[in-house]
This record gives C-alpha cells, structure tokens and sequence, in this order.
C-alpha cells in the first residue's frame, strides 16, 4: 500500500477534475486499462454524466485522493511494467509479491470490502445534479466556494440556489448552499443574522432530503455552536458527519475550529492538523490553525505563522483579522488599525469600510478616541442582534483597563445567561484580572460546556 502521505498529497483545493480514462490512469500513473478495471472490481469513484449516446467519464482528484487512501495492494495489481505500458511517475514501485501472494492480497481486499462498516466512506463519491448543465455549474459552484472571495462567494450562491430551485432534491446543493452562506459572513458581506439562518434553513433542507449527508451534519454543527451557542449539539452533529466521512478535510477543519474557541486546545490541534495532513497548502486551514495556537496560548508560534502566512498570501483576509485581534490584546491599536484596515479592504464590506474610516479619524487623535468607536459599534452590535454575547465588549474594556465597565458588561452578560466560547479572548481577560476575585468568577460562569 502507497504511504499515506502519498496520497494526501493529492488532495486539492479546489478537486481537480480529470476527463477521460487517459487522464484518471495519468493520476495514478496507470494505463487506461488498469484504471478501468479498478473501476470495475474496487469502485474507483469515476462519474459519467447523463445522456448522449456515449458517456462522458470523469474523476475529481479529491474522490480519488480518498479511494486510494483506503485501499491496499495498488502497488501489486498487475503492475503496467509488465504489458510494457508504464508511464512515467514519481512513485516507487516494488514488484517482489509472487502470483500466490497477490491473490492473497486481493482475497484481502474482498472480505475487507465485505466486512467494511455501512456508513463509511470507502469508495463512495458524492453526487452530482442528473441534468449535464446543471452538474457543470455545481461544480464551478464549489470551485468559487473554495475559493473564498467576496465576488466567488456571491457566484456560488446565486448558482447553488438555481441548482435547488431546478432539483430541489438534489440534497448536496443545499448543504453546499449552507457552506456559502457560513463563508459569506466571514469572507463576503453578508451579516450573521442573516447568514447562519439561511444556512441552518439549507442544511435542514439538505439532511431532510438525505440524513446520511456528512456536510449538512457539518455545517449544522457550526451554525448550532456559532449562532445558537449550542457546544453539545454541535460536538454531536460533527462526529456524526465524521462517522459519514471520516476523510473530510472541512469537517476536521471546522470541528478544530469549534475546539480552538471552546478551549479545547488538544482536540482543535488534533483535528486541524488532520485537517492539513489531508488538505496540505490550504490557506484556511493552516490560517485557523495558528489562530488556534494563539487561543491556547502559544503566542510565539502563532505570531510567527501568521507573518509568514501574511508573506506568501497578502490577500488572505483573514489572516488580518486575526492578526488584528492580537495586536489588540498587546494594547497596539495603531497596529490593530492598520490591519482591521487591511481585512475590510480585502472583503469589500461597506459597512466594516465605513467602522475602518471612523477608526482611522480616531486615532488621528489617539488610542482612547479608537476604544471609544469600538466599544460604542461593539454595544451597537449587541443591540441590533448582529453580536450575541458580550465577550468582544468585555475584552475591549479589559485592554482598557477600565473595571468599572468590565464588571459592568459582565452583569449584563450574566443577565442575559450568555455562553461564551472566544477561549483566547477570555484567557487575556482572566490574566489581566487575574487577581479580581470577582471579575474572575464572572467570567468562569460564562464557559460554555466541553465539545467533547
């Protein structure tokens, strides 16, 4: 069995997709005819799109990443050295197993396939729309989700929900369309009050169509812990969808990112760096992982990945944002200007363009004059429903050092009974108050309960 390394390595963002048997045995470095049997006998997740006389047959790199992770002897399946067709490639092939051994081998592989639990994902492969056009523009669709940029974003829901209006069962285009919304808030313009519901009204959508569908799962439990501050709903919701798809790079991904703001240090770790191991390269996730270093305290390490990040990226918003926040939390406000001023540049949000405008005013005459435009559009939110806890004010007025209003917040947030995640927010107000017996109790009744 290739290392498995080997194959992650393959797994690309946006997937790749592969036309004709030439090009799938290209991947693997097989002839067409070897690909073609695996199709057969191992169900390589190749795609046929309806009509026409002849099929049209293709792959998409990450379905195939997947397959191979999960199969063993490739390396032994009648290599193509011995018909004299061996194309070139990077692999390292050893043909030593005799005849007797290979039909070991591939016994193996039957009972194992036999044996394999129903609810994984061995050689399965998501669908697409039964309509030709219609599988052409969901996977464009992905392609711009992936991309995260406020004009992809808009793309792909504008195309997700023509794909569920014309195929309204197509139940992977509602849990795409849940996707789009949840990065339209983070990367696009779209407000979370208005995002997470019309997610969560997708992902239901997608989960009433098919139950067994690991990203609507997904994506209802980031929207059960980021909008409904649900911690133990959404820690079920995600390891349901990773008993569907236990190779999903999303899912570890924004299951690590739930961790990280819960305070879950160990668990986000493990899970973002499955997350890479299985999507090497991607931006997002090695972006979220040094966040995630930052939240648990590993600031020398966090910073250092984020400037390095900043380098090879520049136009990587969020990668401002939280660079932002830190400097923030160092008492640098002009530090945190310049790069709040940066995000809202690469996310053309008028709104956060207009707060960056008011900022920039503010410190033209100077820190205390920024703390008050960000308290008083941090109360603003709180008011108008766009910010559910009271976590961003009480960190702002803990920077500031003003008690009298920290303690004040923290009644207010008492009140309402909020549950906090924001771990690496909350850890810098419990060190600056470390010895405020009251703050710090105030703020021990705001912990949310484990994930997991």
């Amino acid at each position: 069995m290739l290392a498995q390394a080997e194959w992650e390595g393959y797994s690309l963002i946006p997937s790749e997709r592969l036309d004709g048997w030439k090009a799938i045995g290209s991947y693997f470095g097989r002839d067409r005819t070897t690909v073609m049997r695996w199709a057969r006998t191992r169900g390589l997740p190749v795609r046929r799109l309806p009509g026409g006389k002849t099929a049209t047959v293709f792959a998409l790199t990450t379905d195939l990443a997947q397959w191979a992770s999960q199969q063993t002897g490739l390396d032994d399946d009648m290599p193509d050295a011995i018909t004299g067709n061996a194309p070139t490639h990077n692999f390292q092939r050893h043909w030593r197993l005799g005849s007797l051994a290979l039909l070991v081998v591939l016994a193996f592989i039957v009972i194992a396939a036999l044996a394999w639990p129903r609810g994984s994902n061995m050689a399965t492969s998501p669908e697409l729309p039964s309509d030709p056009a219609l599988s052409t523009l969901y996977l464009q669709a992905r392609d711009d989700w992936a991309q995260r940029k406020p004009e992809s974003l808009t793309r792909a829901i504008q195309n997700f929900e023509i794909i569920t209006q014309k195929e309204p069962d197509f139940a992977p285009a509602w849990s795409s369309l849940a996707d789009a919304y949840i990065l339209a808030r983070e990367f696009g313009t779209m407000p979370d009050k208005v995002a997470f519901p019309k997610a969560k009204a997708a992902a239901e959508a997608a989960l009433k169509r098919n139950p067994d569908l690991a990203g609507a799962h997904r994506a209802l439990g980031f929207i059960l812990y980021w909008w409904d501050r649900d911690p133990a709903k959404a820690g079920e919701a995600f390891r349901r969808a990773k008993a569907l798809s236990s190779r999903d790079a999303q899912t570890a991904f924004w299951y690590g990112n739930i961790l990280a703001d819960n305070g879950q240090s160990v668990a986000a770790l493990r899970e973002l760096n499955t997350a890479r191991l299985i999507e090497p390269g991607s931006v997002a996730i090695q972006t979220d992982l040094a966040w995630a270093l930052w939240a648990s305290g590993r600031e020398s390490e966090a910073r250092t990945a984020l400037d390095q990040l900043a380098r090879q990226h520049p136009d990587f918003a969020v990668i401002y944002d939280c660079q932002s926040l830190i400097k923030l939390a160092d008492g640098d406000y002009v530090g945190y200007v310049q790069d709040f001023t940066e995000y809202a540049r690469l996310t053309d949000d008028k709104a956060m363009l207009d707060h960056v405008a008011q900022l920039r005013a503010a410190l033209k005459v100077g820190s205390a004059d920024v703390q008050t435009v960000l308290m008083a559009q941090a109360l603003a939110e709180i008011e108008a429903g766009d910010r559910r806890t009271h976590i961003w004010p009480v960190f702002l007025a803990s920077v500031a050092q003003d008690r009298k209003q920290v303690v004040d917040l923290l009644k207010r947030a008492e009140a309402r009974q909020e549950i906090w995640g924001g771990a690496g927010m909350t850890s810098r107000v419990t060190r600056l108050w470390m010895d405020d017996a009251e703050i710090i109790d105030l703020v021990r009744r705001r912990k949310a309960k484990s994930i997991e």
